[in-house]
Formats: structure tokens, C-alpha cells, sequence
């Protein structure tokens, strides 16, 4: 059942599991670069900003390297998809934040959880890619780097969580800046 077409070069991945698969973790990287865009713009978290902006950045590239890797596997990958995951992206941040004006100092908690599960699922996509790189003639060490980056990456959300979550509570603060 593995094949989809039989003078395939990877003749044991089925191409359109393996298509819908790296597109739907573009797609995921689309919605996790949008939220940490708009994050990073967020003037109430003070010095957390700019890690979160070059956050986005790496993402942006590693987001290239997974479209980059599709075309090199000729995978044909929907454009709709991605545009779907950054609308659901703003849908989600219409949800009731428990004020009725402006950011909930609980906002940047959620919002880091979010990304820090983005991360994690980026993460897992890096994995299966490794477990068939013998398959696909993919480079090993290059999946290993992206593993590795993922971890650090989520190590640096959670370190940027821990210090929202401190603050996230405390009705004396009223505010998630980093800088008070």
C-alpha cells in the first residue's frame, strides 16, 4: 500500500500522505510565524518582543527549508492550506481574554502556550522526516540541526512562559509587561 505512483523514486512512502503531511506542518508554521509576528509587536511585553521576533524569523526560515525540501521531493504543496492556518490564527485571538478592554495579563500565557505546542509538533515533524531520510535521500545531520533547534526553541518559550506565568496572576500588576 506504500506507493502511490510505481516509478516513484521512494516507492515505500506513499507521496500524498507524505505531501499532506509536510503541508499540513507548513501550514502549522504558518499559523505559530503569524502569532509570534503580531507577539512581537505587542508593546505591553516589554523585552520579551525581540526574542519572540527573531523566534519568528528562524521559523521563517526553517518553514523555507521544509517548501524547499517538498519541491526537491516533487510534492505539490496547497497555498490554501496555509492561508486557512493564519485565518484560523486571527479567529482564535478573538476569544474572550476576561477584560473588557485591552490585553489580560493571562494573554501572553496562553499565547506562549500556543506557540510552545507549535513547537513541539514542528519538533515531531523534524522526527518522522529523520525516521524516512534513508527513504527520501534526505540529509540526517540537516534534520538532526532542526530537531536540535527545536528543542532550544521551545526551551526559549518556556523560559519567556515562566516569567509571563509570574506575573500573569497578580491583580496589583494588571500587566504582562516584562519591563514594570
Amino acid at each position: 500500500m506504500g506507493t502511490e505512483h510505481p516509478d516513484s523514486d521512494h516507492p515505500d512512502i506513499d507521496r500524498t500522505l507524505l505531501a499532506t503531511y509536510v503541508e499540513d506542518h507548513v501550514a502549522g508554521a504558518t499559523a505559530v510565524i503569524s502569532r509570534l509576528e503580531r507577539l512581537s509587536r505587542v508593546e505591553e511585553i516589554g523585552d520579551m518582543r525581540e526574542p519572540l521576533g527573531r523566534l519568528a524569523a528562524e521559523l521563517r526560515e526553517e518553514r523555507a527549508t521544509h517548501m524547499a525540501t517538498a519541491r526537491d521531493l516533487d510534492l505539490s504543496l496547497s497555498r490554501l492550506k496555509r492561508v486557512g492556518a493564519v485565518l484560523g490564527e486571527h479567529v482564535a485571538r478573538l476569544k474572550p481574554n476576561g477584560r473588557l478592554a485591552g490585553r489580560s495579563p493571562m494573554s501572553l500565557v496562553l499565547e506562549l502556550e500556543i506557540v510552545r505546542s507549535g513547537l513541539e509538533g514542528k519538533r515531531m515533524g523534524w522526527v518522522t522526516l529523520r525516521e524516512h531520510a534513508d527513504a527520501l535521500g534526505l540529509d540526517v545531520a540537516r534534520l538532526e540541526h532542526f530537531i536540535t533547534r527545536s528543542r532550544d526553541q521551545a526551551d526559549r518559550v518556556e523560559h519567556l512562559a515562566a516569567r509571563a506565568r509570574e506575573r500573569a496572576f497578580a491583580p496589583h500588576l494588571g500587566t504582562t509587561s516584562a519591563d514594570d
